[in-house]
């Protein structure tokens, strides 16, 4: 799977969750991906201000798009 692919599934997940958080866990679940594979995909659109990350519950990060 292309890396812009595996992106615009993270992003469509966290859309369609808003205005609810999402763990990296429950992305992984979401999106069928590994759960490595979402954790370095968050970190790319991290960086990149696209998504933020809200609290932290336990171990689990939690994140959610960016408002314009």
């Amino acid at each position: 799977m292309m890396s812009a692919e595996v992106e615009q599934k993270v992003l469509a997940c966290l859309r369609k969750s808003a205005p609810k958080d999402m763990s990296i866990e429950e992305l992984a679940e979401a999106t069928k991906l590994h759960r490595n594979t979402v954790s370095k995909y968050v970190a790319i659109l991290e960086a990149g201000r696209k998504i933020i990350m809200t609290r932290t519950l336990g171990n689990a990060k939690m994140f959610k798009l960016k408002e314009a």
